[in-house]
């Protein structure tokens, strides 16, 4: 997944317009994907937070957090590239690998493999771009 960051640079790049583009589909993979956890609203009130042992981020006020919005983590987080080597298990899904297996699927040519790692890439720029879109002010 390191072999990303290029794309990651690249599709971080996308011009507002674009991205906006984007966003009805990224709003749609946050509904069914993220907000069970993290509610429709991002705050960490989904229908599912209460069942996890560790509370949900509040999805709103990562840039608070910060200090700016940090969309390099954030696409990381949702990649699951910021988990350590051999350090157990982490709590939120790995979105990255969940999204190039739906593209896959059981095909196991390179060229549909790298196709597939695109547009996890696109997905999750989008989101990062989603999450950006619902921060409050401090």
């Amino acid at each position: 997944m390191k072999a990303l960051y290029p794309l990651l640079a690249l599709l971080l790049l996308v011009t507002p317009a674009l991205a906006d583009a984007t966003l009805d589909q990224a709003k749609a993979d946050f509904g069914q994907l993220c907000a069970p956890c993290h509610g429709r609203d991002g705050k960490g009130d989904g229908t599912q937070a209460a069942r996890l042992a560790k509370k949900p981020a509040d999805l709103t006020v990562v840039t608070q957090k910060y200090g700016e919005f940090p969309a390099q983590k954030v696409f990381e987080t949702i990649a699951g590239l910021d988990m350590p080597d051999g350090h157990g298990t982490r709590d939120m899904p790995i979105w990255g690998d969940v999204f190039v297996t739906e593209q896959v699927g059981k095909s196991t040519t390179i060229e549909q493999a790298l196709k597939a790692s695109d547009e996890a890439s696109r997905r999750i720029s989008a989101l990062v771009h989603y999450v950006g879109s619902i921060q409050v002010s401090q």
